[in-house]
């Protein structure tokens, strides 16, 4: 399949992922930048909630209720709003303070205004900030991916793309049932991501690898840009350069978009931590500590509460990360609380509604340090490197021994430059990046231990977790950056200018002023875009190439790939022309055998590596060779109508401690009841004759 064939899959998935939360934000009044901002943020949690409700009301999850919902909440919000402005509408003066405080905070007048730029570069500057990183993003995650077809070899993916069929095919996809992906036993498991690509694969795509390699494609290349320069628009204003640098500069990292799908792979992780610049945002608008201060803060904590379900039924790790980068944020409102009750601005009940409200965040904080985190049995990774080399690996926006980015490493110099001359205003920026800096330096550098687990191990100690959520809080320092080194570019460039002026007045030409004849003082708007431009195209060096092979590497399928090998693939592409529909095969999860499911029409028994087995599914498991003189086997075939199996050879990508020995050496005498069907090269479909 070639990547042009993907386009009516593209546009499924920008229907799943947009059109939802653009019908609902728009019925709230959301306008321009932060309407479509907000839109995948929102459309995730309409999804992810609805797959959760709608089994309790015996009703399926698929686009039909999908879209449905979506048009009876933008109903419903529309009225909702449409009363409000109605009663306020006595009084003109109010009505209009009121539209003001309600919807304007969320883009109901979020043109991008600066008095020292043209109307042009406000107009363009959104525009170029999501098409630079869109184009480089999307770029680079196909050139890894080589194909839509192709999928990441590792052990996660047989669970991840298992589940995307599972979700269409049962038409539930619930969090709280979604973890096994068999009747076995029920568990949970952040289902989002799964839901939304479920979507799209029920819309009609052609397979579920296209699903979720579309689906990636648009999250790190659209959602993730996005969601960089609402969260800047919050930071540092709405102002046409420092959202350039953000978009321009978001496509600069190692650590996100690229490292959640070279290492895992990663996919909740990689959806959930798109987002999170979004509802980081909304927190720093809700608590009154943006820039642009708005009359209320009940818009943005509106739209708060509406994107943290889609957040956490994400990955809920990301959640946490969210807790511990708006500690600081908390903390500065409720020092500027207090300044303000001395001062005599604000009155002494807010300052200490502000500090009950800080007590019951902190608490909230370590409670769901402690409860959300998994077994230590599924944390192994330990500390591999020295606290210096962390350090450095953290300013150098270098994580997991990447090559230094150089550019980003100037520009965080001048970032924190830029915060200690403005203490006061920017100190809490300082701080969300030393919370993440201090989780990626302890996790990757610091001994074993009980502080050490406390501190990470919501993220299973695993320090490319960590390394990915730097990118969020890096953001906003090297874009302080890059605007200041903007506007003095821009300075010398005009210094330049008049001295050319002068130059040519008195006619004293000098090597500045010859030089400066080159300059027209006409073009000092466009020298800080075209600077800005450079940095970004100088920061795609070494370090993003190096991330992109890997996920070459990961993506790539030979002979000896480690999940599934070509004569695999092209036998299961197969699979459909023996098996019928109703029938079960049995296969070994850790060969890959098991994602039959998602190459085919075909159920399997063990969809997953870890899941839990019924007594007959792990009988066949152990002994489906065995039918013809083992009594308990042809039993268990039929009730669960398993009577095809898949013998991947003993490769296992997670090698078990209680191998599935019921399906090896079928082809010997000592699986006698047992045919061959079809194989390819080692690959080979048995059926079972002994049970008929």
């Amino acid at each position: 399949m070639s990547w042009w064939a993907t386009i009516p899959t593209l546009a499924a998935t920008l229907v799943v992922f947009f059109v939802p939360g653009l019908l609902i934000l728009a019925a709230a009044g959301v306008r321009r930048l932060n309407l479509v901002a907000l839109a995948a943020p929102v459309s995730t949690s309409v999804a992810a909630c609805l797959a959760i409700v709608l089994p309790y009301a015996g009703l399926p999850f698929n686009p039909v209720s999908y879209f449905a919902f979506s048009v009876l909440a933008a109903a419903g919000t529309l009225l909702a709003r449409f009363l409000l402005m109605r009663r306020s509408a006595s009084d003109k003066s109010r009505t209009a303070k009121s539209r003001t405080a309600s919807w304007g905070a969320l883009g109901g007048n979020g043109r991008l205004l600066d008095s020292d730029y043209p109307r042009w570069i406000a107009i363009l500057a959104v525009p170029i900030a999501v098409i630079f990183p869109a184009i480089i993003i999307a770029g680079r995650y196909i050139a890894a991916f080589g194909s839509p077809d192709n999928f990441s070899q590792t052990f996660d993916n047989v669970y991840h793309l298992n589940a995307i069929r599972h979700i269409a095919e049962t038409q539930n996809g619930s969090t709280l049932t979604l973890g096994n992906l068999t009747d076995a036993s029920q568990a949970l498991y952040p289902a989002a991501m799964h839901d939304s690509m479920a979507l799209v694969l029920m819309l009609g795509a052609p397979s579920v690898m296209a699903v979720v390699n579309v689906g990636t494609i648009v999250t790190g290349a659209l959602v993730w840009p996005l969601a960089c320069i609402f969260l800047i628009s919050r930071i540092i204003g709405y102002r046409p350069i420092p959202l350039l640098c953000a978009g321009v500069l978001c496509a600069g990292f190692s650590g996100f978009p690229y490292l959640m799908v070279a290492f895992g792979v990663l996919y909740p992780n990689h959806a959930a931590i798109a987002l999170l610049p979004v509802v980081l945002g909304l927190l720093i608008e809700a608590v009154g500590m943006s820039r642009a201060r708005p009359l209320s803060g009940w818009p943005a904590a509106i739209a708060l509460v509406a994107t943290l379900p889609g957040l956490g039924l994400s990955h809920p790790s990301t959640a946490v990360a969210l807790l511990g980068f708006g500690g600081p944020v908390v903390v500065a409102r409720l020092i500027r609380s207090w300044l303000g009750a001395r001062a005599g601005t604000e009155s002494r009940r807010a300052a200490y509604l502000w500090l009950a409200f800080t007590a019951g965040y902190i608490v909230v904080v370590v409670l769901a340090w402690i409860a959300v985190r998994p077994s230590l049995a599924f944390a192994p990774w330990t500390p591999f490197q020295s606290n210096a080399r962390a350090i450095g690996e953290i300013l150098g926006s270098a994580p997991m021994g990447a090559t230094t980015a150089w550019i980003l490493l100037l520009l965080t110099g001048i970032g924190l430059y830029v915060i200690a001359r403005q203490l006061r205003t920017y100190w809490w920026v300082a701080a969300m990046y030393g919370v993440g800096g201090l989780l990626y330096m302890v996790v990757s550098s610091w001994s074993l231990g009980a502080f050490r687990t406390f501190l990470t191990g919501v993220w299973y100690n695993d320090s490319f977790r960590l390394a990915a959520l730097l990118p969020v809080v890096t953001l906003p320092v090297i874009v302080l950056g890059a605007e200041w080194l903007a506007w003095r570019t821009r300075a010398l460039y005009v210094l330049l200018s008049s001295q050319h002026s002068a130059t040519a007045a008195h006619r004293q030409p000098s090597v500045v002023g010859r030089a400066a004849r080159l300059l027209p003082q006409s073009l000092q708007n466009v020298v800080p875009v075209a600077l800005i431009l450079l940095l970004g195209f100088g920061t795609q060096g070494g370090t993003l190439a190096g991330v992109q092979d890997r996920m070459r590497e990961v993506f790539e399928t030979t002979e000896g790939s480690p999940l599934l090998t070509e004569d695999e693939i092209a036998l299961l592409e197969r699979v459909d022309d023996y098996v019928p529909e109703t029938d079960v095969i049995v296969a070994n999860p850790r060969t890959g055998a098991s994602l039959v499911y998602a190459f085919s029409s075909s159920e399997t028994i063990a969809p997953h590596i870890f899941g839990e087995r019924t007594p007959e599914e792990q009988t066949l498991l152990d002994h489906w060779g065995e039918a013809a003189y083992n009594t308990s086997v042809c039993s268990a075939v039929s009730e669960l109508n398993a009577y095809w199996a898949l013998d991947f050879g003993n490769q296992e990508i997670v090698p078990g401690e209680e191998p599935f020995i019921g399906l090896r050496d079928l082809v010997d005498e000592s699986a006698p009841g047992v045919e061959l069907v079809a194989e390819e090269g080692d690959a080979r479909l048995f059926r079972m004759t002994a049970c008929s």
